[in-house]
C-alpha cells in the first residue's frame, strides 16, 4: 500500500553476540584485583599473627606470675614456721642425740642460716652436703636453709618409762624409721632419729637407740628428760632452698630444695618451680631484743642467726619460653640493671617474711 512503511528486518548476528558475552577482564583489571586480594590476605595474616603473638605473650606472662606466686608462698610458709619448737620453745635449746649433731643438716639449735653469693663463691662457704649435689646451686644466687616441723604433730599417748624409753604416739601418727623427731613439752625438748618404729593397732613406739643405722643414727638414747602425755612429737627437716638448672631444660633455671632427711633417712633434692633465675636475700636482725629488725644485712654480715626475725626476699622470674619479647629486655634486680642475653621476659618479685616463732 501507498504510504506504508517498509517492514524493518532485524538480523541477529549470533557469532557477534557470543563474542561480546565472552569478553573478560583486561590485564590491568586483573592486576588491580590481584593486588587488592593480596593486600587483604596480607592484612588478615598480619592480624592473625599479631593476635597469636599477643595471646602467646599473655599466656606466658600469666604462667610466669603463677609460678612466682607459688614460689613466694611456699618459701613464705617455710620461713614463717622456722624455729617452732613447741611450748616455750624459744627459751629452751633442744637436746640433740644425733650422731654428728653439729653437722649442718643435723643442727636444730640454729633454725635459719644463709649463704650470700659473691661472684663464683658464697660467704660463708656452702656446706658440702649442698655444694656436692649432682645439680648444685648456680653461682651468683643466694642460698638459705631452715629447720622446721612438718604436720600438726602427735601427742604422746603414754609417758616414757625413762629418759631412754620409747616415745609412744597414736598408730596413725605420720612417723617412720629414719625420721628426725622433735619431742617437746613446756619444760624440755629433744631431737632424735627414729631407729625403729614398733606399731600396734592403736599405738606406735618410736625407739631412739644409740646406733648408726639408719644414718646418721643416734650417739645416745638418753633424751635427758622423761616426756609425759602433755608432750608432743613432730617430724623435723632441714630444708635448703637454692637455684639450679632445670632437669627438663638446661637453658632454664629453677627453684630447688634439698631436704634432710627424707623418709629413708637420706637427703632428697627436688625441683620445685621452673623459671626462677635468681634469689637474693636480706636478713632482718634484732640487735636490741625488741623483736623488731634493726638492720637488714646479707648472710655474710649476720652477727647472730638466732636474732634474725625477718627475711626480705627477691626472686627474679623468667619465662620458660624464649623469643617472647620482641627485643632483649632491660630489667632491674636487687638494685642492679642488666640486659638479657635472650628474648625471655623477666620480672622481679619481692616479699618481707616475719619469723612468727621469733616475734611472739
Amino acid at each position: 500500500m501507498d504510504g506504508e512503511r517498509p517492514a524493518t528486518v532485524v538480523v541477529f548476528d549470533f557469532q557477534t553476540m557470543m563474542h561480546r558475552r565472552q569478553t573478560g577482564f583486561s590485564l590491568v583489571e586483573l592486576m588491580v584485583g590481584l593486588a587488592v586480594g593480596l593486600l587483604l590476605v596480607g592484612v588478615s595474616v598480619s592480624i592473625y599473627l599479631s593476635g597469636r603473638q599477643t595471646s602467646r605473650v599473655v599466656d606466658t606472662v600469666g604462667r610466669l606470675e603463677e609460678s612466682a606466686r607459688f614460689a613466694v608462698e611456699m618459701i613464705e610458709q617455710d620461713v614463717r614456721m622456722a624455729g617452732f619448737r613447741g611450748c616455750n620453745g624459744a627459751a629452751n635449746a633442744p637436746v640433740n642425740t644425733l650422731n654428728t649433731a653439729s653437722a649442718f643438716n643435723n643442727r636444730f639449735d640454729q633454725t635459719l642460716f644463709g649463704y650470700h653469693a659473691s661472684g663464683s663463691t658464697w660467704s660463708p662457704a656452702l656446706d658440702a652436703s649442698v655444694s656436692t649435689l649432682a645439680n648444685p646451686p648456680i653461682a651468683g644466687t643466694d642460698v638459705f636453709a631452715i629447720k622446721r616441723v612438718y604436720g600438726n604433730g602427735a601427742a604422746l599417748t603414754a609417758p616414757m618409762t625413762g629418759t631412754t624409753g620409747a616415745v609412744t604416739v597414736d598408730a596413725s601418727a605420720p612417723f617412720a624409721q629414719g625420721d628426725y623427731v622433735l619431742v617437746t613439752d613446756c619444760e624440755a625438748q629433744a631431737v632424735f632419729q627414729v631407729s625403729q618404729m614398733t606399731s600396734t593397732p592403736t599405738t606406735g613406739a618410736l625407739a631412739h637407740a644409740a646406733t648408726t643405722t639408719p644414718s646418721p643414727g643416734n650417739a645416745s638414747a638418753d633424751l635427758a628428760h622423761v616426756f609425759n602425755t602433755d608432750a608432743s612429737a613432730y617430724r623435723v627437716v632441714t630444708k635448703t632452698y637454692y637455684i639450679a638448672k632445670s632437669v627438663l631444660n638446661s637453658k632454664v633455671k629453677s627453684l630447688w630444695s634439698y631436704s634432710v632427711p627424707d623418709y629413708t633417712g637420706a637427703g632428697q633434692a627436688q625441683e620445685l618451680v621452673e623459671g626462677v633465675e635468681n634469689l637474693a636475700l636480706l636478713f632482718g636482725e634484732d640487735t636490741d631484743g625488741d623483736q623488731a629488725a634493726n638492720r637488714y644485712v646479707t648472710a655474710d654480715n649476720v652477727s647472730n642467726w638466732n636474732n634474725v626475725v625477718s627475711v626480705r626476699m627477691q626472686l627474679l622470674m623468667a619465662t620458660v619460653q624464649d623469643n617472647v619479647s620482641p627485643v632483649a629486655q632491660v630489667y632491674t634486680f636487687n638494685g642492679a640493671s642488666a640486659t638479657a642475653a635472650d628474648r625471655r621476659i623477666r620480672s622481679a618479685f619481692s616479699s618481707l617474711i616475719t619469723l612468727r616463732n621469733r616475734v611472739m
